[in-house]
């Protein structure tokens, strides 16, 4: 525990000459010096006078113990703060759509919002729960306040919040310079900039009171507050847009029977050029269309029915009709509910669909 030798003389000299201990604190630190400095110079002082090794507290362990909770703790805040921002960029595509955007933006976004919410409902809680560790702990040990463990962990955790941030404002800008729609990048610019200066002013300013600067705001029970209130609200509008779990197997059902509609129309298109211009009677005639031949829910076999020419038709039974934004593409995929029957030419090449939703 070296120190500096004018720091240790001046301590030496002040406390032959009677100074308190808490005066020579208190003048060392109004002229700069760290406290911490001033109080390992006194533990030193009192080692040679009394002769016995000052013993510490804790030690490697407590220290291992301290990172360990901060590294989950920002591992946590990444998560959740990432997944938020995602969640909000795919909602305001969705309340403020651009009509150069392709029609299957939107599914991709319904899988943006199932992945944001997952992250959010996952680690928001973890994060809740260590959080209120890590406060209590501080507060039964004030002097945690000044570990070198906290100050440097906090600073790199901001350090890695201002690089994600930043690049999110670049990710917004460049659509912008790209021709998307000025309110969608004025709506995300706000996103990033209210989550980056919410962490920055939770995380900042935390690491000022060691510095003894106290505004009397309860910066820890405002931030939960805020915090859940904001979570909970964009939890609920993502559960709005993307529905309840059974609704997405739903869409995910049609969006597959689509798609296997759509590999039995290349195949009857393949029998078509290959066998002179004509039209397979049934599906057996096309040995490639056998594992796309029946309902992946029901079994139910897809109904095929030849026409005059190149025409001909491909029917199945749909549980909803093609969500708004034609989640499918071409509009040749787009279905009501119940059983829909498509017209098809087998001299052209369909227009293909996106892979089903959830495979993205």
């Amino acid at each position: 525990m070296a120190q500096e030798p004018k720091i240790a003389e001046f301590v030496e000299k002040a406390l032959a000459a009677g100074i308190p201990a808490e005066s020579l604190v208190g003048v060392l630190k109004a002229q700069g010096w760290p406290e911490k400095d001033v109080y390992n110079a006194l533990a030193e002082h009192y080692q040679r006078v009394t002769g016995v090794s000052l013993p510490r507290h804790g030690g490697a362990g407590t220290s291992a113990k301290e990172a360990f909770f901060y590294l989950l703790m920002f591992a946590t805040l990444a998560t959740w703060t990432i997944g938020l921002g995602s969640l909000a960029f795919a909602l305001i595509n969705r309340w403020l759509p651009d009509p150069l955007t392709p029609g299957y933006q939107q599914a991709l976004d319904t899988y943006t919002i199932t992945t944001s919410l997952a992250a959010i409902l996952v680690a928001y809680p973890l994060y809740m729960l260590i959080s209120r560790i890590v406060v209590r702990d501080t507060a039964a040990h004030p002097e945690k306040l000044d570990s070198g463990i906290r100050k440097w962990l906090t600073y790199m955790a901001l350090v890695v919040a201002a690089g994600i941030f930043m690049g999110d404002l670049i990710a917004a800008l460049s659509y912008l310079l790209r021709g998307e729609l000025t309110s969608r990048f004025i709506a995300k610019s706000f996103v990033v900039l209210a989550l980056s200066g919410g962490v920055f002013y939770y995380y900042f300013g935390g690491l000022r009171r060691t510095e003894g600067d106290s505004t009397g705001v309860n910066r820890d029970w405002l931030m939960a507050v805020v915090s859940a209130a904001v979570v909970a609200l964009m939890v609920a509008l993502g559960f709005s847009q993307s529905g309840a779990p059974r609704e997405q197997r739903t869409l995910r059902a049609d969006s597959q029977r689509v798609y296997e509609l759509y590999q039995l129309s290349v195949n009857i298109h393949n029998y078509w050029q290959t066998h002179g211009s004509q039209l397979p009677t049934d599906l057996d005639q096309v040995p490639a269309s056998r594992m796309y031949r029946t309902d992946p829910v029901t079994h139910a076999p897809y109904e095929y029915h030849p026409g005059t020419g190149n025409q001909y038709t491909l029917c199945a039974t749909f549980a909803e009709r093609t969500p708004e934004g034609n989640a499918y593409g071409p509009d040749i995929w787009v279905h009501p509910a119940g059983r829909y029957c498509f017209a098809m030419n087998a001299a052209g090449f369909p227009s293909s669909p996106p892979q089903p939703m959830g495979e993205y």
